[in-house]
């Protein structure tokens, strides 16, 4: 598909005086990348600039789309994202999470629903600010989208107010 969601591509620009260092981090990630993985990576930047613009993106709206309206019927209040795939997710208004520590409510999709998540605190660091988010990610197929969304819809429901 191109869309290069797992592919790690990158440079680094630095100081003459960290060469020495860098050098050993440039070997692993570089120099041992698999040869196949070469050739697929000048592929993809050779696909045309139509391909970015137009393809990719309308597949990656209409599935955070999809996923964003599943997760607002649920409860989740949703934070639509404005350049990438992950939705940021407050879960306080779903039942089977309300009161759960971001850690545990994680936990309990990937145990109890079937469907990974991740705890919205490992992006706030020490601050508090992460304890009632989670974070989807709309990079999958469609098919493991839809299958997600059963999968909430059949396990998780709303805060009766």
């Amino acid at each position: 598909s191109a869309s290069a969601t797992v592919w790690r591509l990158g440079w680094c620009l630095h100081p003459p005086a960290l060469s020495s260092l860098y050098r050993g981090v440039h070997d692993q990630l570089v120099a041992m990348a698999p040869h196949p993985m070469q050739y697929a990576s000048l592929a993809y930047l050779n696909l045309p600039t139509e391909y970015f613009r137009e393809t990719l993106s309308s597949r990656y709206i209409n599935r955070i789309q999809k996923l964003a309206n599943a997760l607002k019927s649920i409860g989740f209040g949703v934070i639509l994202p404005e350049g990438s795939y992950y939705l940021f997710v407050d879960f306080e208004n779903v039942n089977e999470l309300k009161g759960l520590s971001p850690t545990d409510a994680a936990m309990y999709l990937l145990e109890k629903v079937g469907v990974a998540s991740v705890p919205g605190d490992n992006f706030y660091g020490k601050s508090e600010e992460g304890k009632k988010y989670l974070r989807f990610a709309a990079c999958r197929s469609n098919t493991d989208i839809d299958n997600a969304i059963v999968r909430l819809k059949e396990k998780l429901h709303p805060v009766m107010t």
